[in-house]
């Protein structure tokens, strides 16, 4: 016979994040969640894709500039320090936070136009570990 492993703890690992994505400081935080919401697609989360296909989308309306972009990608896409990404696009750190603050600005009034609001999703305390540092 087979063995089914059944975690009994897992509700005590769970939590939810919920984010204000009419808020700059939602937009950083979804963006920096985002690969841990990545996850949640394959577990059958289907709320999770649609939350990421509307993050694409706001993030496509919001008409960053260049240098937004590349600010966003470095630092939310690649997971990397803000100053590692100044010195990979050649400017201070300051201008990658400006861009990057700028860049959420942005993206929220993307969502507040959509009317979108919040937003939650179910997340692990592992990952919610992970997602905090």
């Amino acid at each position: 016979m087979g063995h089914v492993k059944t975690d009994i703890h897992e509700k005590g690992r769970t939590y939810n994040a919920t984010y204000a994505l009419n808020s700059a400081d939602g937009v950083r935080a979804l963006l920096r969640d985002r690969h841990k919401i990545a996850e949640r697609r394959f577990r059958g989360d289907y709320d999770a894709s649609a939350i990421l296909i509307d993050l694409h989308s706001a993030i496509e309306s919001a008409a960053l500039t260049e240098r937004q972009a590349e600010a966003i990608a470095w630092v939310y896409g690649l997971d990397v320090t803000q100053t590692e990404a100044a010195r990979q696009m050649g400017i201070t750190q300051q201008a990658v936070q400006q861009a990057v603050e700028s860049a959420a600005e942005r993206i929220a009034g993307v969502y507040s136009r959509w009317s979108y609001g919040e937003v939650s999703v179910e997340l692990t305390k592992d990952n919610a570990e992970e997602a905090a540092v």
